[in-house]
């Protein structure tokens, strides 16, 4: 029997009429169009100890809620009055039970701000939910003042439709600002916020004189915290997941007998198991792919150390596949060519070899400076990369066994590029024998070809902000669609809390991790409400302590009359060479389309 698959899709058990007798919730309008995201009225309300949370999303109007008290309404006013803009504000009392159930759970997650924990902080910062764990603090361990430059936090947002979507976020002090560059957004423009006596975030006042943190990373960096991880307790607390699993404990305390949290699951699915085995019968085929080509190392630097390298690289890839390669400074068109550059700063003021054109020629480049040393683990990468490109010059897919997998009509993968604000439409259709061709379509309305019912898709989801990620064509001219969701897979969250915490740490053996960690591994596919959804995770087999990054649920929708074949391509996503060890969230033939993109001016 299968485990469930977990989602981020909340159960919500509310008592209204509790809630009611609890809490007044006033509704905040502006005569202007909206409210500027990050408007200080929006967090005025707090300067009110009655006020539990405020929530706003985006438009002309927020939310208010405050300890039941039959002065709040002249409190708020007082507070609107005070303000600049106080003249275009109204506000109205609004009953609970109106209110939509995502608006209700917002707001008492928002409410959380004041929670005590011993390492979790809660901030409602101008209407959204901030969490972080206190070892996320980026501190300056050069000065004795123990100053604090960044505070990464979660943002816990709650859709219309009762999911409940996690978003990092990074608060970076003003102390650093020249790290920064503001361009269509002054800095001055930017809502700031200070530590409060509790060690978390708020509204910086005007006799407010300590350094202000304002919500942008630094340039160039990326904030860097594991979905979840399996090592201890100490650091699955401080994934994401376990900062999850603390604030719905949490909200589940603080408001029991009136409100719950809990996540749905999805109870019947196929399950498609990447198999090590194939994954070594892939890499033979690589290597027997590679004893048939010849192999140029090209040394476009030409120094002692470039050289080293250069030989490196071929030491590495006779070790890993047993291919000869030869070493020298010019391109060869008869063999897979893998180019010795550096990178992008050092060619500044001077021409980019990258840049150079090489017609009919496959070549990979890597970069002294971000390979060296590395060559070791890049050599799947620079291998699967170069055998594409080769690919694309023969029109022929070899990297993978498209034969074996039977199929007996035509598959087209499309997907759109912005190009200048415009996009543009390319295809790439693939044949039973693995053969394949490129084309590029346009919406015409005057010369309509078999793309154009494809262009019309992406055109009508980029007027509606749709997130389609692809469309896929069979031979009958049935189309099927790839849209993104808010939809995300969990893992057993407080069950895995519990084994780390009885010092369990072995959850990556089979049996744990059917149980505890299904929802994140592998590639399955459920249907509900007559469309088909599917998810790729970590491999299972030999997986990690830590993953990255939440796996996203997508959403495959059948246009017009057309049935569902999709499940036909789950083999596609079933690679690890797109991601380099790990699979690929949608079919492969995608990596192909996207490399031929680029050498399309």
């Amino acid at each position: 029997m299968n485990s469930p698959i977990r989602t981020n899709q909340v159960i919500f058990k509310v008592d209204i009429a509790a809630l009611n007798d609890k809490y007044d919730v006033f509704r905040v309008r502006t005569d202007d169009k909206y409210f500027k995201n990050g408007a200080y009225i929006i967090d005025a309300p707090f300067l009110n100890d009655s006020v539990r949370s405020v929530l706003f999303e985006r438009g002309n109007t927020f939310l208010v809620m405050m300890d039941r008290n039959d002065g709040n309404f002249n409190a708020l006013k007082r507070t609107f009055d005070s303000h600049e803009d106080g003249k275009k504000i109204t506000f109205s009392k609004e009953d609970v039970s109106l209110l939509k159930e995502s608006e209700i759970l917002q707001l008492l997650l928002n409410s959380m701000s004041s929670q005590k924990s011993e390492f979790l902080k809660c901030n409602n910062l101008t209407g959204h939910f901030y969490c972080f764990h206190n070892e996320w603090l980026r501190h300056d361990k050069k000065s004795e003042k123990n100053i604090i430059w960044q505070v990464p936090c979660l943002e816990l947002r709650v859709t219309q439709d009762m999911k409940l979507c996690l978003s990092m976020h990074t608060f970076t002090s003003e102390l650093l600002r020249k790290k920064i560059t503001f361009s269509a957004r002054k800095f001055e423009e930017y809502p700031k916020y200070v530590f409060s006596r509790k060690s978390t975030l708020r509204r910086k006042l005007k006799d407010d004189d300590e350094p202000a943190f304002i919500m942008r990373q630094l340039d160039g960096k990326k904030t860097d915290v594991p979905f979840i991880d399996l090592q201890d307790i100490r650091k699955y607390r401080k994934s994401k997941v376990g900062m999850l699993a603390s604030v719905i404990s949490n909200f589940n305390m603080e408001f029991a007998g009136m409100a719950s949290i809990e996540f749905d699951t999805i109870k019947e699915y196929i399950a498609l198991d990447y198999s090590r085995r194939v994954q070594r019968e892939n890499q033979k085929a690589i290597q027997e792919m590679l004893s048939a080509q010849s192999i140029k190392i090209v040394d476009q630097i030409g120094d002692e150390y470039s050289n080293r390298f250069c030989h490196e690289v071929a030491e590495t890839l006779l070790v890993k596949y047993g291919a000869k390669a030869t070493v020298g400074k010019r391109v060869s068109k008869e063999a897979l060519n893998i180019c010795v550059i550096h990178n992008a700063a050092y060619y500044e003021d001077m021409e980019d070899p990258y840049k150079q054109k090489h017609e009919g020629v496959a070549i990979q480049h890597i970069t002294f400076e971000d390979f060296s040393g590395k060559s070791e683990f890049a050599i799947s990468t620079i291998v699967h990369e170069l055998l594409i490109k080769k690919d694309l010059l023969r029109g022929q897919v070899t990297l993978f066994d498209w034969n074996a997998l039977g199929y007996q009509e035509e598959f087209c993968f499309g997907c759109a590029k912005c190009d200048g604000g415009a996009n543009r439409y390319f295809f790439m259709s693939i044949k039973p024998d693995g053969s394949f061709t490129f084309t590029e379509s346009k919406l015409d309305i005057f010369n309509m070809d078999q793309y154009h019912e494809c262009v019309e898709i992406f055109e009508n989801a980029k007027a509606k902000s749709e997130d389609v990620q692809g469309v896929l064509k069979n031979s009958n001219g049935k189309i099927n669609i790839i849209k993104g969701t808010d939809w995300i897979t969990l893992p057993e969250l407080f069950a895995i809390d519990a084994e780390l915490l009885e010092g369990n740490n072995k959850l990556r053996g089979r049996n744990k991790r059917d149980e505890l960690l299904t929802s994140c591994l592998d590639i399955k596919c459920f249907e509900q409400n007559s469309d088909t959804y599917y998810f790729v995770g970590e491999i299972g087999e030999g997986m990690r302590s830590s993953i990255s990054h939440s796996t996203n649920i997508r959403r495959i929708v059948r246009y017009k009359d057309a049935p569902d074949f999709f499940e036909q391509l789950l083999p596609l996503m079933s690679v690890s060479f797109v991601k380099n060890g790990q699979l690929t969230v949608i079919p492969f033939p995608y990596k192909y389309l996207r490399e031929y993109i680029k050498t399309v001016k």
